[in-house]
């Protein structure tokens, strides 16, 4: 999933930008606020009876999700390779339990077999821009299990989560083997060639889940950021949705959390927008975006280097 962070929401300052922005705003704070009284027969903080499995706990996606979801009154069960790195304190509805999703017997063990959780995946490559990747399996192979695990489970509803960046791929044919283009540089397309691996693994997981007969939905959220809520999402359904557009992880969630409670787009692809174009915000940049990727990285890869240690120490 591309992702571009910066320190602070810094949008350049055109009085159109500014009134629209303050409508979205209302617009998306009464929606909330509708959403309260006509979404949920529940109060919020009650037991809503509704469970759902998030694979990728640990994903960035996650951490706004599972307050969230809490705070509806679902039931979470949090999956991660690194559970230790679920961002939450303990909560009487969350369970937070290891699994890979390279690994179906994980996945299965935390599914109850009553088949009546959704499952939400959340999960994605750690990647470094810079370098490239021709080609991976993590999302087609790891989507595949997730699928049969909820076979085996007896679970229907499913949500998978890929990218508009993948529409920039495929239109520009990127493959496997297919060289480097001349003059690609950091503004204009390194990201989508470095990157074409993952993205094109993202179209095989998107034709696996169409396939599966389950009832699905498939989010293609546009580029993420870490920053309050906007209230001003779009969605373009089964069609291409607009490239370089900024949407907030807060968001997100909530549209992942309210079709938990909704049937409108089962069987759909659903891309996820926003008005707001990368060149309206200041601070975004490949730079940027690599310094943070290149940190979560190497956090990823110590945890998993200190926990073989560990596993090859207790065998001894």
């Amino acid at each position: 999933m591309r992702t571009f962070m910066v320190r602070r929401l810094r949008v350049r300052q055109t009085p159109k930008f500014l009134f629209a922005a303050l409508i979205s705003g209302l617009l998306g704070f009464c929606a909330c606020l509708m959403d309260s009284t006509t979404l949920h027969a529940h109060e919020f903080g009650e037991p809503s009876g509704i469970k759902i499995v998030i694979i990728g706990a640990t994903a960035r996606t996650a951490n706004y999700m599972i307050p969230q979801a809490l705070w509806r009154g679902h039931e979470v069960v949090a999956v991660a390779r690194r559970p230790y790195r679920v961002r939450h304190k303990p909560h009487p509805r969350l369970t937070i339990v290891k699994g890979d999703v390279y690994e179906q017997a994980s996945i299965e063990a935390a599914l109850s077999g009553d088949g009546d959780e959704i499952v939400i995946s959340v999960y994605g490559p750690r990647v470094d821009p810079t370098i490239e990747i021709p080609e991976t399996d993590l999302m087609s192979q790891g989507t595949t299990n997730i699928i049969n695990a909820m076979k085996a489970k007896g679970n229907r509803r499913l949500f998978a989560t890929t990218s508009t960046a993948m529409q920039e791929v495929i239109r520009r044919g990127y493959k496997a083997d297919t060289p480097k283009p001349e003059g690609v540089t950091a503004v204009n397309g390194l990201w989508f060639y470095n990157l074409r691996g993952p993205y094109n693994d993202m179209l095989k997981l998107e034709g696996i889940v169409k396939k599966s007969g389950l009832d699905f939905i498939i989010f293609r959220p546009g580029q993420l950021m870490e920053e309050p809520p906007l209230g001003n999402l779009r969605l373009a359904v089964n069609t291409e949705t607009p490239n370089r557009r900024i949407i907030m992880y807060p968001d997100f969630a909530a549209l992942l959390l309210d079709q938990v409670e909704s049937n409108q787009y089962i069987g759909d692809t659903v891309g996820v927008y926003s008005d707001t174009t990368m060149d309206e915000v200041e601070n975004v940049g490949f730079e940027i975006a690599v310094r943070k990727l290149r940190a979560m990285k190497a956090e990823v890869d110590a945890d998993l280097a200190a926990d073989a240690a560990k596993a090859e120490k207790a065998t001894e």
